[in-house]
Parts: structure tokens; C-alpha cells; sequence
């Protein structure tokens, strides 16, 4: 896969819509957020946990702990426009689920 394939998100000009998925590198823990616009969340979500002002306690705790480079904040999954995200995001949790990776 190509790098402007893989972040085709940050070379463009329209948003993109789709999943982002935060993971912890060390013990894989993961999480999946809904996003309108994933390159701009992507921004926000790093500035809330460098902060320490991310909504899930529990992530925001191991980021500080363990710091900033054992994290990976990606696009996971693009969607259409006609996609529901929340379903997407349900469907693809439970997927990750199903292949035992724990979730925040």
C-alpha cells in the first residue's frame, strides 16, 4: 500500500468521513471514534490526551503513563456519505472484539 493510499485523509481538501482508531502499541488496546472530518479530529484528539482533557479516563490515564509514542492515532476505516457512522463504528467494535482485542 502506498503512503498517500494508506493517508489518503491528509491529501485533500474535502473531508473525509470514516472511523479513527486510537491504539495503545503496547498492550493493543484500542479505540474506535466516529468522525465527519478525520484528518481535523485526528488534530483534536492528539490535543485533548496531550492536554489531558480526553473524554475516556481510562485511555487518557495510560497516555500519560506510557507518553505519546507508544499511541497510534489513524484513519481506520473511510466512509461514504451515505454510510451511518454509528453502525459502522458498532459494527467494526464488535469486530475487533471478536478478534479479542480489548477495548477502552
Amino acid at each position: 500500500m502506498l503512503v498517500n493510499e494508506r493517508y489518503s485523509h491528509l491529501f485533500t481538501n474535502q473531508k473525509v468521513r470514516g472511523l479513527i482508531r486510537i491504539k495503545n502499541l503496547q498492550n493493543n488496546r484500542s479505540l474506535l471514534v466516529g468522525s465527519e472530518d478525520i484528518a481535523t479530529d485526528i488534530q483534536r484528539i492528539r490535543f485533548s490526551l496531550d492536554l489531558g482533557t480526553y473524554e475516556n479516563d481510562a485511555l487518557q490515564q495510560e497516555y500519560e503513563s506510557i507518553g505519546l509514542e507508544l499511541f497510534s492515532i489513524d484513519a481506520y476505516i473511510q466512509a461514504s456519505e451515505d454510510e451511518n457512522l454509528q453502525a459502522l463504528l458498532a459494527e467494526h467494535t464488535q469486530r475487533l472484539l471478536a478478534q479479542s482485542i480489548l477495548m477502552y
